[in-house]
């Protein structure tokens, strides 16, 4: 009985440690495989940035932000000559006859008015329209042209330009024998000039401009065939404001 007793309580013993060694091994392995899901899973989010579940949150997260701060962000304040703007000025200044003309009639002063469309930082769309009398209004010219400004520079706040243009120009005469004769000529200007930009909406300057009227021959009041035509160079002084 003694040694039965005791055979069956190492018998025992043996199952339970046996059990026990099956126990941690389960352990062992459970925990092993669970470390290794989680490298695999950290190793993936390093990869691509995000969790696998939630690309399409992040990418829409992203697009939204962006589109917010496009609305917040504010618009380009106005710069005269800038592109998209409208400039408008009005200049007053003397008008220097040329050729035959300053032979007949004297230089006066004359009033101008200009436009320009900024197309681009160097290139512009320029009309003017002018008008002059002389010598008690024997003489009167207006005109009206269109052309290409183009900034030169921008130094500080000071842009020199250029112009060049085409248009139409009506000369009225009166005649020593006060007889009268008028035309509408076509013609071209070049001209050159500083502006100095006070503002963002609000510039100061001045410019040079030479004009000429093309010749065409036209029948006076009194039946006298007259060559009309003739240049003239006009300095102006202008303000203007950009909207």
């Amino acid at each position: 009985m003694f040694f039965a007793s005791r055979s069956d309580t190492e018998y025992t013993l043996n199952m339970r440690v046996e059990v026990a060694k099956i126990r941690v091994f389960r352990s062992i392995t459970l925990l092993l495989f669970g470390a290794f899901l989680l490298c695999h899973d950290a190793s993936a989010n390093s990869r691509f940035g995000t969790t696998r579940n939630e690309p399409s949150l992040g990418k829409q997260s992203k697009e939204t932000t962006s589109q917010a701060r496009r609305r917040e962000e504010p618009s380009a304040p106005l710069s005269p000559f800038a592109p998209g703007t409208h400039n408008l000025s009005a200049g007053v200044g003397q008008v220097f006859l040329m050729g035959d003309l300053s032979d007949r009639y004297e230089n006066a002063i004359g009033p101008e008015l200009h436009y320009t469309y900024g197309v681009s930082d160097l290139f512009s769309f320029h009309s003017n329209f002018g008008y002059h009398t002389h010598s008690n209004g024997s003489l009167s010219v207006w005109n009206l042209s269109g052309g290409v400004r183009s900034n030169l520079m921008y130094f500080d706040q000071l842009v020199p330009f250029a112009t060049v243009g085409m248009g139409f120009y009506s000369p009225s005469y009166t005649l020593d024998n006060n007889a009268t004769v008028s035309a509408l000529l076509f013609g071209m200007q070049l001209g050159t000039g500083i502006d100095l930009l006070v503002s963002n909406t609000v510039f100061f300057g001045s410019r040079l401009v030479y004009n000429t009227m093309f010749n065409a021959s036209k029948t006076a009041s009194d039946g006298s065939l007259r060559s009309l035509g003739g240049s003239y160079l006009s300095f102006m002084i202008h303000a203007g404001m950009t909207f």
